[in-house]
Protein backbone atom coordinates (compact mmCIF):
# COMPACT_ATOMS: atom_id res chain seq x y z
CA UNK A 1 0.00 0.00 0.00
CA UNK A 2 2.79 2.38 0.95
CA UNK A 3 4.67 1.54 -2.26
CA UNK A 4 1.56 2.26 -4.31
CA UNK A 5 1.09 5.64 -2.60
CA UNK A 6 4.74 6.57 -3.15
CA UNK A 7 4.56 5.55 -6.82
CA UNK A 8 1.44 7.67 -7.27
CA UNK A 9 3.13 10.74 -5.78
CA UNK A 10 6.14 10.24 -8.03
CA UNK A 11 3.90 10.11 -11.10
CA UNK A 12 2.06 13.24 -10.01
CA UNK A 13 5.34 15.04 -9.38
CA UNK A 14 6.59 14.02 -12.81
CA UNK A 15 3.41 15.39 -14.40
CA UNK A 16 3.78 18.67 -12.52
CA UNK A 17 7.40 19.00 -13.59
CA UNK A 18 6.42 18.24 -17.19
CA UNK A 19 3.84 21.03 -17.16
CA UNK A 20 6.41 23.42 -15.74
CA UNK A 21 8.92 22.45 -18.41
CA UNK A 22 6.30 22.94 -21.13
CA UNK A 23 5.47 26.36 -19.77
CA UNK A 24 9.12 27.37 -20.03
CA UNK A 25 9.27 26.27 -23.64
CA UNK A 26 5.92 27.66 -24.75
CA UNK A 27 5.85 30.83 -22.67
CA UNK A 28 2.64 32.87 -22.38
CA UNK A 29 0.72 30.52 -24.63
CA UNK A 30 0.56 28.10 -21.73
CA UNK A 31 -1.38 30.56 -19.59
CA UNK A 32 -1.53 28.99 -16.13
CA UNK A 33 1.55 26.92 -16.86
CA UNK A 34 3.82 29.93 -16.33
CA UNK A 35 2.96 29.69 -12.66
CA UNK A 36 6.06 30.53 -10.72
CA UNK A 37 7.15 33.76 -9.10
CA UNK A 38 9.74 34.42 -11.78
CA UNK A 39 7.91 36.44 -14.44
CA UNK A 40 6.13 39.36 -12.81
CA UNK A 41 5.55 41.92 -15.59
CA UNK A 42 5.32 42.06 -19.40
CA UNK A 43 8.63 43.88 -19.91
CA UNK A 44 10.69 41.59 -17.69
CA UNK A 45 9.01 38.54 -19.23
CA UNK A 46 10.42 39.64 -22.56
CA UNK A 47 13.83 40.60 -21.16
CA UNK A 48 15.31 37.74 -19.13
CA UNK A 49 18.69 39.36 -18.44
CA UNK A 50 17.19 41.97 -16.11
CA UNK A 51 14.42 39.76 -14.69
CA UNK A 52 14.90 39.33 -10.93
CA UNK A 53 13.51 35.91 -10.06
CA UNK A 54 13.82 35.83 -6.25
CA UNK A 55 15.31 37.79 -3.36
CA UNK A 56 16.41 36.25 -0.06
CA UNK A 57 17.63 37.89 3.16
CA UNK A 58 18.37 35.95 6.35
CA UNK A 59 20.78 35.69 9.25
CA UNK A 60 23.54 33.33 8.14
CA UNK A 61 22.92 30.05 10.00
CA UNK A 62 26.63 29.29 10.38
CA UNK A 63 27.76 32.90 10.97
CA UNK A 64 25.10 34.52 13.11
CA UNK A 65 26.84 37.91 13.21
CA UNK A 66 26.24 38.26 9.44
CA UNK A 67 23.30 38.52 7.05
CA UNK A 68 23.19 36.74 3.71
CA UNK A 69 21.39 38.40 0.81
CA UNK A 70 20.83 36.56 -2.48
CA UNK A 71 19.35 38.19 -5.58
CA UNK A 72 18.75 35.81 -8.48
CA UNK A 73 18.34 36.92 -12.09
CA UNK A 74 17.79 35.38 -15.55
CA UNK A 75 15.20 32.64 -14.89
CA UNK A 76 14.70 29.24 -16.49
CA UNK A 77 18.25 28.66 -17.71
CA UNK A 78 18.54 25.40 -19.60
CA UNK A 79 21.35 23.20 -18.22
CA UNK A 80 24.70 23.10 -20.05
CA UNK A 81 24.19 26.44 -21.80
CA UNK A 82 25.95 29.74 -20.98
CA UNK A 83 23.98 32.75 -19.76
CA UNK A 84 25.45 36.20 -19.22
CA UNK A 85 24.62 39.23 -17.14
CA UNK A 86 23.86 42.33 -19.23
CA UNK A 87 27.00 44.46 -19.67
CA UNK A 88 24.77 47.45 -20.36
CA UNK A 89 22.98 47.24 -17.00
CA UNK A 90 23.51 47.88 -13.32
CA UNK A 91 22.37 45.21 -10.88
CA UNK A 92 21.89 46.53 -7.35
CA UNK A 93 20.97 45.38 -3.85
CA UNK A 94 19.64 48.15 -1.59
CA UNK A 95 19.47 48.36 2.20
CA UNK A 96 17.09 50.73 4.02
CA UNK A 97 17.94 50.93 7.72
CA UNK A 98 16.09 54.20 8.45
CA UNK A 99 12.55 53.27 7.39
CA UNK A 100 12.39 56.15 4.89
CA UNK A 101 12.28 53.95 1.78
CA UNK A 102 15.65 55.39 0.76
CA UNK A 103 18.75 53.18 0.53
CA UNK A 104 21.37 53.81 3.19
CA UNK A 105 23.57 51.27 1.40
CA UNK A 106 23.61 50.12 -2.21
CA UNK A 107 25.80 47.34 -3.60
CA UNK A 108 26.16 47.67 -7.37
CA UNK A 109 27.40 45.04 -9.82
CA UNK A 110 28.50 45.94 -13.34
CA UNK A 111 29.87 43.41 -15.83
CA UNK A 112 32.36 43.09 -18.67
CA UNK A 113 32.70 40.34 -21.25
CA UNK A 114 36.12 38.70 -21.27
CA UNK A 115 35.90 36.10 -24.00
CA UNK A 116 34.07 33.10 -25.35
CA UNK A 117 33.55 29.85 -23.43
CA UNK A 118 36.08 27.91 -25.53
CA UNK A 119 36.79 24.34 -24.30
CA UNK A 120 40.17 24.00 -22.65
CA UNK A 121 41.30 21.25 -25.01
CA UNK A 122 41.07 23.77 -27.89
CA UNK A 123 43.34 26.27 -26.15
CA UNK A 124 47.03 26.03 -25.41
CA UNK A 125 48.95 27.94 -22.81
CA UNK A 126 52.58 28.82 -23.57
CA UNK A 127 52.41 26.27 -26.42
CA UNK A 128 53.00 23.28 -24.15
CA UNK A 129 50.44 23.50 -21.32
CA UNK A 130 46.70 23.17 -21.62
CA UNK A 131 44.73 26.15 -20.39
CA UNK A 132 43.08 25.86 -16.99
CA UNK A 133 39.51 26.62 -15.96
CA UNK A 134 40.27 30.36 -15.93
CA UNK A 135 40.28 30.26 -19.74
CA UNK A 136 36.53 29.66 -19.59
CA UNK A 137 35.74 32.95 -17.87
CA UNK A 138 33.13 34.78 -19.88
CA UNK A 139 32.60 37.82 -17.65
CA UNK A 140 34.18 39.81 -14.85
CA UNK A 141 32.41 42.14 -12.44
CA UNK A 142 33.00 45.29 -10.46
CA UNK A 143 31.25 45.62 -7.08
CA UNK A 144 30.72 49.13 -5.78
CA UNK A 145 29.31 50.27 -2.44
CA UNK A 146 27.28 53.48 -2.46
CA UNK A 147 26.32 55.50 0.61
CA UNK A 148 24.56 58.89 0.65
CA UNK A 149 26.98 61.78 1.05
CA UNK A 150 30.07 59.61 0.56
CA UNK A 151 32.24 58.78 -2.40
CA UNK A 152 31.56 55.49 -4.14
CA UNK A 153 33.82 52.68 -2.93
CA UNK A 154 35.08 49.95 -5.25
CA UNK A 155 35.02 46.71 -3.24
CA UNK A 156 35.93 44.33 -6.07
CA UNK A 157 37.41 45.10 -9.49
CA UNK A 158 37.66 42.51 -12.27
CA UNK A 159 36.07 39.94 -9.99
CA UNK A 160 35.60 36.37 -11.15
CA UNK A 161 32.10 35.39 -12.32
CA UNK A 162 31.45 31.65 -12.06
CA UNK A 163 30.52 30.72 -15.64
CA UNK A 164 27.71 28.45 -16.64
CA UNK A 165 28.32 24.77 -16.04
CA UNK A 166 28.80 23.49 -19.58
CA UNK A 167 29.39 19.89 -18.61
CA UNK A 168 32.46 17.87 -17.67
CA UNK A 169 34.07 18.19 -21.11
CA UNK A 170 33.93 21.99 -21.28
CA UNK A 171 34.02 22.93 -17.59
CA UNK A 172 35.82 20.12 -15.75
CA UNK A 173 36.05 20.40 -11.98
CA UNK A 174 33.21 22.90 -11.82
CA UNK A 175 33.20 22.95 -8.01
CA UNK A 176 36.61 24.69 -8.16
CA UNK A 177 35.12 27.44 -10.31
CA UNK A 178 32.42 27.97 -7.67
CA UNK A 179 35.04 28.31 -4.94
CA UNK A 180 37.05 30.75 -7.06
CA UNK A 181 33.96 32.97 -7.36
CA UNK A 182 33.60 33.32 -3.57
CA UNK A 183 35.58 36.50 -2.85
CA UNK A 184 36.33 38.25 0.44
CA UNK A 185 35.47 41.94 0.77
CA UNK A 186 37.62 44.64 2.38
CA UNK A 187 36.56 45.29 5.96
CA UNK A 188 34.69 41.99 6.19
CA UNK A 189 32.04 40.23 4.18
CA UNK A 190 31.98 37.94 1.16
CA UNK A 191 30.52 38.05 -2.34
CA UNK A 192 29.57 35.34 -4.84
CA UNK A 193 28.60 36.02 -8.44
CA UNK A 194 27.70 33.35 -10.95
CA UNK A 195 25.40 30.54 -12.01
CA UNK A 196 23.62 28.31 -9.50
CA UNK A 197 20.73 25.88 -9.35
CA UNK A 198 17.46 27.74 -8.91
CA UNK A 199 16.51 27.26 -5.22
CA UNK A 200 12.90 28.31 -5.80
CA UNK A 201 10.22 25.73 -5.09
CA UNK A 202 6.50 25.86 -4.49
CA UNK A 203 3.34 23.84 -4.10
CA UNK A 204 1.90 23.68 -7.61
CA UNK A 205 -1.65 23.98 -6.29
CA UNK A 206 -0.71 27.08 -4.28
CA UNK A 207 1.12 28.81 -7.10
CA UNK A 208 -1.72 28.31 -9.57
CA UNK A 209 -4.30 29.49 -7.05
CA UNK A 210 -2.26 32.56 -6.13
CA UNK A 211 -1.43 33.62 -9.65
CA UNK A 212 -4.45 32.47 -11.66
CA UNK A 213 -7.20 31.29 -9.31
CA UNK A 214 -6.92 27.73 -10.66
CA UNK A 215 -6.40 24.41 -8.88
CA UNK A 216 -3.58 22.04 -9.79
CA UNK A 217 -1.69 18.93 -8.65
CA UNK A 218 -0.94 19.39 -4.92
CA UNK A 219 2.78 18.61 -5.11
CA UNK A 220 5.76 20.73 -4.09
CA UNK A 221 8.32 20.86 -6.90
CA UNK A 222 11.47 22.80 -7.63
CA UNK A 223 12.52 24.46 -10.86
CA UNK A 224 14.95 22.03 -12.55
CA UNK A 225 16.92 24.84 -14.14
CA UNK A 226 19.49 27.51 -13.24
CA UNK A 227 19.74 31.20 -12.43
CA UNK A 228 22.50 33.80 -12.21
CA UNK A 229 23.07 34.75 -8.58
CA UNK A 230 24.34 37.85 -6.80
CA UNK A 231 25.09 36.90 -3.19
CA UNK A 232 26.47 38.90 -0.27
CA UNK A 233 27.33 37.87 3.28
CA UNK A 234 27.78 41.05 5.32
CA UNK A 235 28.40 41.90 8.97
CA UNK A 236 25.24 43.05 10.73
CA UNK A 237 27.20 46.05 11.99
CA UNK A 238 27.65 47.17 8.37
CA UNK A 239 23.92 46.98 7.65
CA UNK A 240 22.42 48.40 10.86
CA UNK A 241 21.61 52.08 11.35
CA UNK A 242 24.51 53.68 13.18
CA UNK A 243 26.43 50.41 12.98
CA UNK A 244 24.46 49.14 16.00
CA UNK A 245 22.42 45.99 15.22
CA UNK A 246 21.40 45.62 18.88
CA UNK A 247 19.69 49.02 18.98
CA UNK A 248 18.60 49.11 15.32
CA UNK A 249 18.09 45.53 14.16
CA UNK A 250 15.53 46.03 11.35
CA UNK A 251 16.52 46.56 7.73
CA UNK A 252 14.58 46.63 4.48
CA UNK A 253 16.02 44.99 1.35
CA UNK A 254 15.19 45.12 -2.34
CA UNK A 255 17.01 44.52 -5.63
CA UNK A 256 16.83 46.45 -8.88
CA UNK A 257 18.24 46.32 -12.38
CA UNK A 258 18.73 49.46 -14.45
CA UNK A 259 19.66 49.53 -18.11
CA UNK A 260 21.60 52.24 -19.87
CA UNK A 261 19.45 54.01 -22.43
CA UNK A 262 20.66 55.23 -25.81
CA UNK A 263 20.24 58.95 -26.44
CA UNK A 264 18.67 60.30 -29.59
CA UNK A 265 22.07 61.62 -30.65
CA UNK A 266 23.56 58.16 -30.59
CA UNK A 267 25.52 58.39 -27.35
CA UNK A 268 24.93 56.68 -24.04
CA UNK A 269 22.14 58.02 -21.91
CA UNK A 270 21.19 57.62 -18.26
CA UNK A 271 20.38 54.35 -16.54
CA UNK A 272 16.67 53.59 -16.27
CA UNK A 273 15.37 51.20 -13.59
CA UNK A 274 13.51 48.37 -15.32
CA UNK A 275 13.23 45.71 -12.60
CA UNK A 276 12.43 45.79 -8.88
CA UNK A 277 11.90 43.01 -6.35
CA UNK A 278 11.35 43.03 -2.60
CA UNK A 279 8.69 40.68 -1.25
CA UNK A 280 8.10 37.57 -3.38
CA UNK A 281 4.93 37.53 -5.50
CA UNK A 282 4.13 41.15 -4.63
CA UNK A 283 4.16 42.67 -8.11
CA UNK A 284 2.37 39.82 -9.89
CA UNK A 285 -0.30 39.34 -7.19
CA UNK A 286 -0.90 42.70 -5.51
CA UNK A 287 -0.21 45.16 -8.34
CA UNK A 288 -2.76 45.25 -11.22
CA UNK A 289 -1.39 43.74 -14.42
CA UNK A 290 -1.57 47.03 -16.31
CA UNK A 291 0.68 48.73 -13.75
CA UNK A 292 3.34 46.03 -13.21
CA UNK A 293 5.91 47.55 -15.56
CA UNK A 294 5.30 50.89 -13.86
CA UNK A 295 5.93 49.33 -10.44
CA UNK A 296 9.24 47.94 -11.68
CA UNK A 297 10.40 51.50 -12.34
CA UNK A 298 9.38 52.91 -8.94
CA UNK A 299 11.50 53.45 -5.85
CA UNK A 300 10.24 52.55 -2.36
CA UNK A 301 10.62 56.13 -1.14
CA UNK A 302 7.75 57.10 -3.46
CA UNK A 303 5.40 54.23 -2.59
CA UNK A 304 3.44 56.02 0.13
CA UNK A 305 2.27 58.91 -2.04
CA UNK A 306 2.58 57.47 -5.53
CA UNK A 307 -1.05 56.42 -5.92
CA UNK A 308 -0.30 52.80 -6.80
CA UNK A 309 1.39 50.72 -4.09
CA UNK A 310 -0.68 51.68 -1.05
CA UNK A 311 -4.14 51.49 -2.74
CA UNK A 312 -3.28 48.18 -4.43
CA UNK A 313 -2.15 46.68 -1.12
CA UNK A 314 -5.20 47.84 0.81
CA UNK A 315 -7.63 46.39 -1.76
CA UNK A 316 -6.00 43.80 -4.05
CA UNK A 317 -8.26 42.48 -6.80
CA UNK A 318 -6.53 39.11 -6.76
CA UNK A 319 -7.74 38.41 -3.21
CA UNK A 320 -11.33 38.36 -4.46
CA UNK A 321 -10.46 36.17 -7.47
CA UNK A 322 -8.57 33.61 -5.38
CA UNK A 323 -11.20 33.52 -2.62
CA UNK A 324 -13.98 32.95 -5.14
CA UNK A 325 -12.18 30.11 -6.91
CA UNK A 326 -11.13 28.53 -3.62
CA UNK A 327 -14.64 28.70 -2.15
CA UNK A 328 -13.71 30.90 0.81
CA UNK A 329 -14.31 34.54 1.77
CA UNK A 330 -11.56 37.09 1.51
CA UNK A 331 -11.26 39.69 4.30
CA UNK A 332 -12.93 43.00 3.63
CA UNK A 333 -10.94 46.03 2.47
CA UNK A 334 -9.05 47.98 3.58
CA UNK A 335 -6.49 45.22 4.08
CA UNK A 336 -4.47 46.72 6.91
CA UNK A 337 -2.97 43.29 7.52
CA UNK A 338 -1.38 43.24 4.05
CA UNK A 339 -0.21 46.80 4.55
CA UNK A 340 1.56 45.64 7.69
CA UNK A 341 3.09 42.59 6.02
CA UNK A 342 4.36 44.30 2.86
CA UNK A 343 4.68 48.02 3.58
CA UNK A 344 5.50 48.62 7.24
CA UNK A 345 6.59 45.36 8.85
CA UNK A 346 4.83 43.78 11.81
CA UNK A 347 4.29 45.78 15.00
CA UNK A 348 1.82 45.61 17.88
CA UNK A 349 0.18 48.73 16.45
CA UNK A 350 -1.16 46.73 13.49
CA UNK A 351 -3.84 44.04 13.20
CA UNK A 352 -1.32 41.19 13.52
CA UNK A 353 -0.17 42.65 16.86
CA UNK A 354 3.39 41.35 16.89
CA UNK A 355 6.57 43.39 17.31
CA UNK A 356 8.63 41.59 14.69
CA UNK A 357 10.18 43.44 11.77
CA UNK A 358 8.98 47.04 11.55
CA UNK A 359 11.55 49.84 11.26
CA UNK A 360 9.69 51.42 14.17
CA UNK A 361 11.43 48.88 16.39
CA UNK A 362 14.75 50.60 15.67
CA UNK A 363 15.78 52.92 18.48
CA UNK A 364 17.01 55.62 16.10
CA UNK A 365 14.22 55.50 13.49
CA UNK A 366 11.97 58.55 13.70
CA UNK A 367 10.07 58.82 10.40
CA UNK A 368 9.14 55.40 9.01
CA UNK A 369 7.01 55.44 5.86
CA UNK A 370 4.98 52.83 4.00
CA UNK A 371 7.27 51.25 1.41
CA UNK A 372 7.36 47.83 -0.23
CA UNK A 373 10.54 46.15 1.02
CA UNK A 374 11.56 42.71 2.27
CA UNK A 375 12.07 43.51 5.98
CA UNK A 376 14.38 41.55 8.25
CA UNK A 377 14.85 41.77 12.01
CA UNK A 378 18.50 40.79 12.36
CA UNK A 379 18.09 40.12 16.09
CA UNK A 380 15.64 37.23 15.64
CA UNK A 381 17.51 34.06 16.69
CA UNK A 382 18.27 31.48 14.02
CA UNK A 383 15.72 28.67 14.15
CA UNK A 384 17.32 25.29 14.82
CA UNK A 385 14.67 23.45 12.80
CA UNK A 386 13.15 25.92 10.29
CA UNK A 387 9.51 25.52 9.31
CA UNK A 388 8.88 26.14 5.62
CA UNK A 389 5.71 28.09 6.48
CA UNK A 390 7.68 30.55 8.59
CA UNK A 391 5.72 32.95 10.75
CA UNK A 392 2.39 31.24 10.03
CA UNK A 393 3.66 28.20 11.93
CA UNK A 394 5.28 30.13 14.76
CA UNK A 395 8.77 30.26 13.24
CA UNK A 396 9.52 33.95 13.71
CA UNK A 397 12.76 33.79 11.76
CA UNK A 398 10.88 32.72 8.63
CA UNK A 399 9.09 34.68 5.94
CA UNK A 400 7.78 37.41 6.03
CA UNK A 401 10.59 38.23 8.51
CA UNK A 402 13.14 38.19 5.73
CA UNK A 403 13.17 35.14 3.50
CA UNK A 404 15.21 31.96 3.81
CA UNK A 405 15.99 29.55 1.00
CA UNK A 406 13.76 26.93 2.68
CA UNK A 407 10.63 29.10 3.00
CA UNK A 408 7.59 28.09 0.92
CA UNK A 409 6.73 31.71 0.16
CA UNK A 410 4.00 31.00 -2.40
CA UNK A 411 1.88 29.03 0.06
CA UNK A 412 2.53 31.63 2.77
CA UNK A 413 1.56 34.51 0.48
CA UNK A 414 -1.58 32.67 -0.61
CA UNK A 415 -2.66 32.13 2.98
CA UNK A 416 -1.86 35.73 3.92
CA UNK A 417 -3.86 36.97 0.92
CA UNK A 418 -6.84 35.08 2.37
CA UNK A 419 -6.43 36.61 5.83
CA UNK A 420 -3.80 34.87 7.93
CA UNK A 421 -2.38 35.56 10.47
CA UNK A 422 -4.57 38.54 11.41
CA UNK A 423 -7.70 36.41 10.99
CA UNK A 424 -8.70 32.78 10.50
CA UNK A 425 -7.94 32.76 6.76
CA UNK A 426 -7.96 29.38 5.01
CA UNK A 427 -5.08 27.36 6.52
CA UNK A 428 -6.39 24.02 5.26
CA UNK A 429 -6.58 25.12 1.64
CA UNK A 430 -3.11 23.74 0.85
CA UNK A 431 -2.15 20.38 2.32
CA UNK A 432 0.85 20.97 4.58
CA UNK A 433 1.89 17.32 4.29
CA UNK A 434 2.38 17.28 0.53
CA UNK A 435 5.73 15.70 -0.33
CA UNK A 436 8.44 17.96 -1.75
CA UNK A 437 10.36 17.03 -4.90
CA UNK A 438 13.26 19.49 -4.91
CA UNK A 439 15.78 19.66 -7.73
CA UNK A 440 18.93 20.06 -5.60
CA UNK A 441 19.35 20.71 -1.87
CA UNK A 442 20.96 23.89 -0.58
CA UNK A 443 24.35 23.73 1.14
CA UNK A 444 25.39 24.56 4.71
CA UNK A 445 27.83 27.37 3.86
CA UNK A 446 27.90 30.56 1.81
CA UNK A 447 26.53 31.10 -0.80
CA UNK A 448 24.26 28.19 0.29
CA UNK A 449 23.07 27.75 -3.32
CA UNK A 450 23.53 24.39 -4.99
CA UNK A 451 25.86 23.94 -7.95
CA UNK A 452 24.11 24.41 -11.30
CA UNK A 453 21.82 21.72 -12.62
CA UNK A 454 23.47 19.81 -15.44
CA UNK A 455 21.83 17.84 -18.21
Amino acid sequence: MQQTRTRTWILVAAAATAVLAASVLLGPAMGPGTATSHWDAPATFADKQIDATDLYAFTSPDKSDTVTIVANYIPFQVPDKPYQFDTNARYEVHIDNTGTGKPALTYRWTFKNKGLPVPSFLRKQERTHMAGPESLVEQSFTLTRLRPGKAAETLVKDGYVAPGDMGALVTPGYAKLRRKAVIGLPGGGTVFTGQAADPFYSDNDAVNLLRFGLRFFPVKTGVPMNVNALALQLPKSELALGGDPAANPVIGVWTTAARKSVSLLGGSGDYKQVSRLGNPNYNEVIIPKSARDRFNGLRPEGDENGGLVVPATLDPDQAKVVASRAGVKAPDAPRKDLEEIYLTGLTREGPIQEDLNSHRLNRDTSNAVRAEELRLNMSTPVTAEPDKYGYLKGDKQGYPNGRRLVDDVVTVNLRMLLGEPAGPGAPGLIDENNPAFLTKPITDHFPYLALPVSA
